[in-house]
């Protein structure tokens, strides 16, 4: 009986405020400090010899963002998990990119660069790519 009780304490859903602080919050935070990053005027990225940095830099932090955004996206109660959660998350992340990099353009030594929105996207479509490979080959399991 005591197995039995904690099997269903382990398959208890999350309540909702600690879905939102576990699963959405983190994206959010994540979506918040890339505006705050490109809010500062006349940044500078070092140059380092034979690396694009900033490239880098993109693509880092968009499949890190990409992680975050499937996530939460999986976890929404409508959403089925899958396909339909990769598909949402890289609109987002297209759209939010190009919102970015739009944004930029409005604040003073700042520029926008096509060449960064395509590194955004590399670096989530990467880490997306990855999560629907791994969908698919447990689906065929």
């Amino acid at each position: 009986m005591f197995n039995h009780l904690l099997m269903q304490k382990s398959t208890l859903p999350i309540s909702g405020c600690r879905r939102f602080l576990y699963y959405h919050l983190p994206m959010i935070l994540f979506g918040g400090a890339i505006i705050a990053v490109s809010s500062v005027p006349d940044l500078h990225t070092p140059q380092v010899k034979d690396i694009a940095f900033d490239k880098v830099a993109h693509l880092i932090e968009y499949a890190i963002f990409a992680f975050l955004t499937f996530r939460s996206f999986s976890n929404w109660p409508w959403m089925a998990r899958g396909s339909r959660a990769c598909i949402f998350a890289a609109l987002f992340l297209t759209a939010f990119a190009s919102f970015d990099e739009f944004y930029q353009h409005l604040i003073p030594g700042r520029f926008a660069s096509v060449y960064d929105v395509l590194a955004d996207l590399c670096g989530a479509l990467l880490v997306l790519a990855f999560f629907e490979a791994r969908r698919r080959r447990m689906a065929n399991s």
